[in-house]
């Protein structure tokens, strides 16, 4: 279940902490709570080349999905390309315009499935924004009923993975070189990314950000951003006597894990992670984001 790095992939340094992870999760002023899960579910493609055209991506679209979901093409009154995935419509619309700022370009900070090669993301001239919006249960009128509603943390997690198999048809457009998950504060290789979503049910890493390092010259640390999309907290190690490899692996399998069987970590929890190893979580401010976060620790 692990999605550790690929074989010549480097490590990257201590992790530091994330920009985007800095500016904190959306939070209710009144109770607390972490808000991020009631977001849009969004990604951008990446391409070293001016935007597709509309008719380029209803092509792709329509021959990746023939005869799976369907694919409602773009038209001068509606220009985003729809594709309707269960009860999630998911908008696929070109921008011939760089993301600003250098914000995917920061994404990339300490995810070691670059191997050192993120400046390719500074080439990008243009994006495909992908956005899932939910629409409800069939038949549904917006008028109070008694349906069986999903958990809105799980249905997130459906729109999340709606919107991860459109983006990774997407990355087949020529020029794709990245995606950007800006809820995950995580810019991936667009190659690398596809391959995620193809092999893995639960794609940690193109969910979620998961970054490792070494931490000094015997232990490693690593830790997670955007689990608060699923109505969950990020998770931590420090000081683990283990090479980075063994630590992303672990996160990976713990987030795919917590996302697959609607489990929540919670402060107190003990976590058995194989290998006769028990894990303790602990709320704690992040030593790398500054947000409260589980920190695991040996029991």
């Amino acid at each position: 279940m692990s999605d550790a790095p690929q074989s010549g992939q480097s490590e990257p340094d201590q992790p530091e902490s994330n920009q985007a992870a800095d500016a904190g999760p959306p939070i209710d002023p009144e109770t607390g709570e972490d808000l991020s899960w009631k977001q849009v579910p969004m990604t951008f493609v990446l391409l070293d080349r001016p935007a597709p055209s509309r008719d380029e991506v209803n092509e792709l679209l329509a021959e990746v999905f023939e005869g799976a979901f369907e694919v409602r093409p773009g038209t001068d009154e509606e220009p985003a390309t729809a594709v309707l995935v269960e009860d999630a419509t998911v908008m696929v619309t070109p921008i011939d315009s760089p993301i600003p700022d250098g914000e995917a370009s920061r994404y990339t900070a300490d995810l070691a499935m670059w191997g050192g090669k993120e400046a390719v993301v500074d080439t990008h001239r243009s994006q495909v924004v992908v956005a899932a919006f939910r629409w409800g249960p069939p038949g549904d009128d917006g008028e109070p009923t008694e349906p069986e509603y999903m958990d809105p943390r799980e249905e997130t997690l459906r729109c999340e993975l709606a919107v991860a198999n459109v983006t990774a048809a997407l990355t087949a457009l020529p020029g794709a070189v990245a995606v950007s998950v800006g809820g995950a504060a995580a810019t991936l290789p667009a190659g690398p990314y596809r391959e995620l979503v193809a092999g893995n049910p639960i794609p940690a890493p193109a969910l979620v950000g998961v970054r490792v390092g070494m931490q000094s010259e015997s232990t490693s640390a690593g830790y997670t951003t955007g689990l608060g999309r699923f109505g969950r907290m990020d998770l931590e190690r420090i000081e683990v006597l283990a090479p980075p490899a063994a630590v992303y692996g672990q996160l990976c399998d713990l987030v795919a894990y917590s996302l697959a069987s609607s489990t929540i970590f919670v402060p107190g929890q003990s976590i058995d992670v194989g290998n006769a190893e028990t894990l303790v979580a602990e709320a704690v401010p992040s030593a790398f984001t500054g947000q409260e976060t589980l920190r695991l620790r040996p029991a």
